[in-house]
């Protein structure tokens, strides 16, 4: 952790603000992105209008995350074409089509967490 001396004052890391008129953020960013994708995959589940369908792939998905290996990041990526090809024809699985683009950006950006 940082430390700064100033005379008889000390700091120790963290935004020290003195003044008027100060505005600080933070943004923290705690471990990786799994609980978007698996509430992504509960929406794929709970509005896919096949549900029985759906479920190997999201199995297969659940597996590689437990795993995030290079190799799984393969087999995740096949299962989301598998449920992209299962949900991009049907109409009413708009909900679930948008949960599995949020997966796969997450996916792409982050693998393996």
């Amino acid at each position: 952790m940082a430390e700064q001396r100033f005379e008889n004052f000390t700091f120790h890391g963290g935004q020290q603000v003195f003044g008027d008129h100060n505005t600080v953020s933070q943004t923290n960013h705690y471990g990786d992105e799994r609980d978007t994708i698996t509430g992504g995959l509960d929406t794929i589940r709970r509005t896919a209008p096949d549900p029985a369908a759906v479920e190997p792939e999201i199995v297969v998905i659940e597996q590689a995350l437990a795993h995030p290996t290079e190799e799984n990041r393969g087999r995740v990526q096949q299962a989301l074409d598998g449920l992209s090809s299962k949900l991009g024809t049907v109409q009413t699985a708009a909900e679930a089509v948008a949960a599995l683009g949020v997966i796969a950006g997450i996916v792409a950006a982050g693998w393996p967490f």
